[in-house]
Order: structure tokens, then sequence, then C-alpha cells
């Protein structure tokens, strides 16, 4: 019998040019994060879910997709004020 594991899975993004972070010429930084309590992620495409979560944030920061990065945690922790 398989027990249950808790797994997050995240990204971590540079995005160019989006107002919220200054516009034109300007980057940011965000990332996402999706928790699982599962037995196996067999049925989980990180593919797909890193193209879905690019896909949202372009739409939602009105920047084209080619303007979204995955970055390192480190880079990410590098520059903004996370821990």
């Amino acid at each position: 019998m398989d027990k249950k594991i808790h797994v997050t899975v995240s990204l971590f993004f540079k995005i160019k040019d989006a107002d919220i972070f200054g516009g034109t010429g300007e980057v940011g930084y965000s990332e996402s994060k999706i928790d699982f309590n599962t037995e196996n992620l067999s049925g989980f495409s990180l593919q797909k879910y890193t193209q879905d979560q690019i896909k949202g944030f372009a739409e939602l920061l009105k920047v084209p997709e080619k303007n979204i990065e995955i970055i390192s945690r480190q880079e990410y922790e590098d520059n903004t004020d996370d821990d």
C-alpha cells in the first residue's frame, strides 16, 4: 500500500515589460506554486503545467509569452526580498 506524500512544485519567473513592474524596459519577478497530496505524480505533466503558467501570467500581465522566462530559485531569491 502506497502512502500519500505532500509535494510542492514551485516555478520562478522573470517577466519583462509588464506595467505592474514599471513597464517597457523593466523586469519583475514572480513565483507560482502548486501543492499535491498524492501517492505519485504520474498524471502530472510539468511541461504542460509550465506552459499553462506562462500563458496565464502573459494574459494577466498583458505581455507576450516570450517576455516570461523560467529562472532558478537562486536567481529569483537574488532579485527579490522573499526568504
